[in-house]
């Protein structure tokens, strides 16, 4: 991918995805979506690896944190193949995996305690802290990843025994809500311009910005494009406003400094074919890696963001489908009462809202969508503050899925797996500052070989997600950033989230400093 200085080229035969998908009719197509070798190589030599280093490591806070983070991950894996197998999941207890990762190492290192395994009370107490830590650190670090095979292989099945519906062409409504964005709008009208799916309109909606966004995007109404103004009132507000204009079955959404692939749009229609589905997120790709904080980012957007949501889309319940690029059904958005304005993540709450109503949520890992990313620490901290304050309010608002079991996969995987990623960084804190201490008290070797183990963990997971999506390993590179510096970040910044979601402190429109310009930006597509 060039420099945004430049026209960039965004071409469907990306990364080996270099099959013609027809626009209609039963053909059977080959996307390759299948696990490739290097996926099953790093996978083996990961796994391989890691019990060779646990048992190198040799002392039994090692034992117990990968026992038990390893234990959990296959408790999913087996609640997986039961979801396919019956088509169906949700009286499992959501606490599972809680309890493996989290309570089972506590109870097991009081034990070891006990019998004289882990040194004097107070190296004791470290210990356990650090036990615990690092069991729900490598748990939530590496569960996705076998999932995320899984729903690669299954994708991959369902793409080769034409369980999509090819000849299902209803009229989409792309809406870009757009603030302030004269300097990109141009660049991603120019991408919907060139996608190959015919039957949609596209709406911008222009919510009060004060520079040239909408007399730029006007131009485009020369193409078709409508352009709806309104005085600023949010994001969700502007989507809303779009959805009263909006003709299509189905309403896509677009940041405005989001592009999209040329048959990025026809293969998420394809998924939505099924009735059942009532919406699908986009496989989100980082557009301006350039520099190390992005470039940081796109590993996480790798390694983090589209595994995770992979491995809930094996369950038909991914929890975010994001709005850079995520389709819904606009009868069952306008049911649910569109975006609602009370959180800060529109997109997450009306997710959940959709997922109440026992509807499945998907995703595409060939539907590609590509957006900016923050490039300064500055404003990735306000951007990430937004995402977990919202993360926190939404959790609130639908606090009754926790103990809820009408709410299905809801109530037994999603909320139980958001609450442990959230409680994340506290145990991480408290678990590095425990360790720190045990080092400066004698234990420097103990400390230094759970910070070993993390590393290796870590490096693994993103050649493995990498290598998921045929993507470049050089990236794998930024991988100590998520054991020092980058997860401190995050972690900080989720804690922080906390107590402005509790205390009422939030942002509204959220925009980030762009690094585009208002070049043109041409998309290709193989005939």
């Amino acid at each position: 991918m060039t420099d945004d200085s430049r026209a960039i080229e965004v071409r469907s035969d990306v990364k080996g995805e270099n099959a013609h998908l027809p626009s209609s009719g039963k053909t059977k197509v080959k996307v390759k979506t299948k696990i490739n070798r290097a996926t099953i190589l790093f996978s083996t030599v990961a796994v391989g690896s890691i019990f060779l280093l646990i048992y190198l490591i040799g002392t039994v806070d090692m034992y117990m944190a990968a026992g038990c983070a390893f234990s959990a991950t296959l408790w999913l894996l087996w609640t997986s193949k039961r979801k396919i197998r019956r088509k169906e999941l949700g009286r499992e207890r959501g606490l599972a995996p809680i309890l493996l990762v989290a309570l089972a190492p506590l109870v097991g290192s009081l034990i070891l305690s006990s019998l004289g395994y882990m040194g004097p009370p107070a190296e004791t107490l470290l210990r356990i802290i650090m036990t615990v830590g690092f069991s729900i650190s490598i748990f939530v670090g590496t569960f996705p990843l076998p999932l995320a095979m899984m729903f690669k292989i299954q994708e991959s099945r369902q793409q080769d025994g034409e369980s999509y519906s090819y000849s299902y062409r209803p009229l989409v409504t792309i809406l870009v809500p757009a603030y302030n964005e004269g300097e990109v709008i141009s660049r991603t009208l120019e991408s919907l311009m060139n996608l190959k799916y015919e039957n949609k309109e596209i709406i911008v909606i222009d919510d009060g910005s004060t520079d040239l966004t909408s007399i730029i995007a006007s131009w485009y109404k020369r193409l078709g494009v409508k352009v709806l103004r309104k005085p600023n009132g949010g994001k969700a507000s502007a989507l809303n406003y779009g959805l009263l204009f909006a003709r299509g079955e189905i309403v896509i959404t677009i940041d405005s400094d989001s592009m999209v692939e040329r048959e990025a749009i026809d293969r998420i229609v394809r998924i939505m074919g099924d009735e059942k589905v009532a919406a699908v997120a986009g496989n989100i790709r980082v557009l301006n890696s350039k520099s190390t904080i992005t470039r940081i980012q796109e590993l996480e957007y790798m390694m983090g963001i589209n595994v995770v949501r992979r491995a809930f889309a094996l369950y038909g319940s991914v929890m975010v489908v994001p709005g850079a690029f995520g389709a819904f059904r606009r009868n069952e958005t306008i049911q649910a009462g569109g975006y609602d304005t009370d959180t800060l993540t529109e997109d997450f709450d009306l997710t959940i809202k959709l997922l109440k109503t026992g509807l499945q949520v998907g995703s595409s890992s060939t539907g590609l969508g590509f957006t900016e990313v923050p490039s300064t620490w500055k404003v990735l901290y306000k951007q990430r503050l937004r995402w977990s304050t919202g993360t926190y309010q939404t959790i609130f608002k639908h606090r009754d899925a926790i103990w809820n079991r009408r709410y299905g996969l809801l109530h037994s995987l999603v909320f139980p797996m958001i609450l442990l990623s959230l409680f994340n960084p506290i145990t991480s804190f408290v678990a590095l500052g425990a360790g720190i201490y045990l080092a400066l008290t004698g234990g420097l070797l103990v400390f230094l070989k759970m910070e070993l183990l993390f590393l290796a963990v870590q490096v693994f997971v993103a050649l493995v997600a990498l290598s998921i999506d045929n993507e470049k390993y050089k990236l794998a590179l930024y991988s100590p950033f998520f054991v020092v510096i980058y997860k401190q970040f995050l972690d900080y910044t989720t804690i922080v989230s906390a107590f402005r979601a509790i205390f009422g402190k939030s942002h509204h429109w959220h925009k980030i400093d762009r690094s585009g310009g208002m070049q043109t930006i041409k998309v290709y597509g193989k005939a």
